[in-house]
């Protein structure tokens, strides 16, 4: 009766989690992938910050930022305007690259797990569910490219990269049987739950995320001192997919 209970918790909480997964994708692909008006830095870490506001699909303003020590102040009289019918450009091309840091509040899924060998059993990859909460610091690089074309006038194309790293914690599922409890003679065969915890970097690339994590994973019921993966490391394979 136990078991049974353990196995329907564990399917109710795959639900909760997948659905809470779609979601969350959803809100990053609103938030995070559009270029937006807002306060941009001109490098990754340590680069200049600037207001941009985009004016339509084609052209922006931007505006550098003068801070204060109680405010920050838009310098409207030093406004640079980048539209496609400029026609002063250099180079056949022309870059410009604005970067928004944040911190990432998320849910994560692992797609595979791979498992090192151990005792008798082999390596392993895996795919049972596995949903966790993850908190990290973002970063989303914003590329604009004009690129002139043979009416001299330049069309606007913006690529959007996310990054991110963190730490994550959530649960899990696995197959709990003799073969995998330091009792080879036990017939017990459940699913049991798993407490999953570690770090994970992800690259967001328009609207897919996918990325790495090293973790660990813990049994929570009894059998948690027999099972031989009790703490040992995994590598798992992350995979999101946002949805409009």
């Amino acid at each position: 009766m136990n078991i049974l209970r353990k196995i329907r918790l564990s399917g109710f909480i795959a639900t909760v989690l997948s659905v809470a997964l779609s979601g969350c994708i959803f809100v990053r692909e609103s938030s995070k992938n559009g270029f937006n008006d807002g306060i941009y830095r001109t490098g990754g870490f340590y680069g200049k910050k600037v207001y941009v506001l985009k004016v339509d699909d084609d052209t922006i303003s931007v505006f550098p930022l003068w801070k204060f020590k109680d405010s920050t102040a838009i310098l409207t009289n030093k406004r640079t305007n980048y539209l496609t019918k400029q026609r002063k450009m250099k180079d056949q091309l022309a870059f410009h690259k604005f970067y928004r840091p944040s911190f990432d509040l998320d849910l994560m899924t692992l797609a595979m797990k791979y498992r090192p060998a151990i005792k008798d059993i082999p390596n392993q990859l895996t795919t049972g569910f596995n949903g966790a909460l993850f908190f990290g610091y973002r970063i989303d690089a914003y590329k604009l490219k004009y690129h002139r074309t043979p009416l001299n006038v330049y069309n606007q194309s913006i690529k959007h990269l996310g990054y991110s790293a963190g730490v994550y914690a959530g649960i899990g599922n696995t197959a709990i049987n003799g073969s995998v409890l330091n009792d080879p003679n036990s017939t017990i065969l459940y699913d049991g739950v798993l407490l999953i915890a570690g770090v994970a970097a992800n690259i967001a690339v328009e609207k897919i995320t996918f990325g790495l994590s090293l973790g660990a994973d813990h049994l929570l019921d009894h059998y948690h001192t027999a099972w031989i993966y009790e703490g040992k490391p995994t590598i798992g394979f992350t995979l999101g997919l946002n949805l409009k």
